[in-house]
């Protein structure tokens, strides 16, 4: 019987970003559903974070890139964020994967609704701060989350992992996070 996970997407993100992860997944044997209230995993990125649902039966909570960085503005994480992300982009030769990553980026941008449940979340004492077993990730380079992530307050059971990559590296570099779904999940 395969597990399930229900993928929380971030602020200006959703599938179609996110298809090698989602593929991925498929291929190492977790089926991927939209309800997070049922997911046997729940994987949340950045403001996807504040959309776990308190009423969810996940045995397992994968939060990625938690936009916590108190005193940083958001304007200067975003514009350093896509600088990184474009420099990146050029050094491997894919220019037409940046544009197609800023066109989605933007088509997601439309989603008032969700944007608007996430800043309303933002406080600590949110979804994301409970008492169930959590396995928070920081990626390197992230310049959403604060640098040491053991100064955010948390509750409960953590465990707390570094990866090498930028904020988003979940969607592009999928394999190191199946490794950590297997292995921790």
């Amino acid at each position: 019987m395969s597990r399930t996970i229900c993928i929380l997407y971030g602020m200006n993100e959703g599938p179609a970003i996110a298809v090698a992860f989602t593929q991925a997944c498929k291929r190492a044997g977790f089926r991927v559903i939209n309800d997070p209230t049922t997911a046997d995993i729940i994987f949340a990125h950045s403001g996807g974070c504040m959309l776990i649902p308190p009423d969810n039966s996940a045995q397992t909570v994968v939060l990625v890139g938690i936009p916590y960085w108190p005193g940083r503005s958001l304007l200067i994480s975003t514009i350093t964020k896509i600088r990184r992300d474009f420099a990146s982009h050029i050094q491997r030769h894919a220019r037409r994967a940046f544009l197609m990553k800023c066109i989605y980026h933007v088509r997601y941008s439309m989603q008032l609704y969700r944007e608007w449940l996430m800043f309303t979340q933002l406080p600590l004492d949110r979804p994301w701060n409970n008492r169930q077993r959590q396995i928070i990730v920081r990626n390197r380079f992230d310049m959403y989350c604060v640098p040491s992530v053991f100064d955010a307050p948390f509750n409960g059971p953590r465990v707390f992992i570094s990866l090498p990559g930028e904020h988003d590296d979940c969607w592009s570099n999928p394999h190191r996070y199946i490794e950590l779904l297997q292995s921790k999940a």
